[in-house]
């Protein structure tokens, strides 16, 4: 296989997310349909819940909800209207700002006690999965460096720059929040977010080795 394509194959492999305990969250890219390789790797990660966060028109005709004995959430977070034409900051705070109760209502699904593993899938990967797992981890005061390297990880669109800018965008952001509401956690809460369930999600971390972070790119 040539670069591009171990890269390609790395990205659309469901992966752990830094952070976790005994249970372990993965992140991915959609399949393009469902079929048998793609449930085998649900079931080889033990994953037994997934949270989809991309709209209908996104779907394929071979719905993810047809897994047998796979617990399947669709929250599409763009309701509709697909900010892709504006930067990634602005991305960013339109969910923020205008998706709070569906980031929330993701973040409630993982909070949700269950068997086995929990995955977030979109599209890319990147942007709207990014964005609800860089919630998660900073919640569960994940140290800073590990959420940036794991969301930058992932954004690869060239639109969007380079790796160090992407991780300069979500850094401010969170910055941003931390301003704006004191924490993320006062967020979350503001948002709708119950005191027990955000309770469970800090029950989910444990301090995580640089080890486990995904590879990031050369920023220059």
């Amino acid at each position: 296989m040539s670069p591009l394509q171990v890269a390609t194959a790395e990205l659309t492999s469901l992966r752990p997310v830094p952070g976790f305990g005994t249970k372990t969250i993965y992140r991915g890219v959609a399949p393009q349909a469902t079929d048998a390789a793609y449930a085998g790797q649900l079931s080889e990660r033990g994953i037994t819940t997934l949270i989809d966060l991309r709209e209908p028109s996104e779907i394929s005709r071979e719905p993810l909800v047809d897994i047998p004995g796979l617990r399947y959430r669709g929250i599409p977070l763009y309701c509709g209207q697909n900010p892709n034409d504006r930067t990634l900051s602005q991305n960013q705070r339109i969910l923020l700002d205008g998706r709070g109760a569906r980031l929330i209502a993701a973040l409630r699904v993982i909070a949700q006690p269950a068997q086995g593993n929990t995955a977030v899938i979109c599209r890319s990967g990147g942007k709207r999965t990014g964005l609800v797992i860089a919630l998660l981890l900073e919640a569960m005061g994940v140290a800073r460096e590990l959420i940036i390297a794991d969301y930058a990880s992932a954004v690869r669109e060239p639109g969007y720059g380079l790796p160090g800018e992407v991780a300069a965008t979500i850094n401010d952001t969170l910055d941003w929040l931390v301003e704006s509401y004191g924490s993320v956690t006062g967020y979350l809460l503001s948002k709708g977010l119950a005191g027990a369930e955000l309770h469970r999600l800090l029950e989910l971390g444990t301090d995580a080795p640089a080890s486990t972070v995904w590879p990031l790119a050369a920023s220059s």
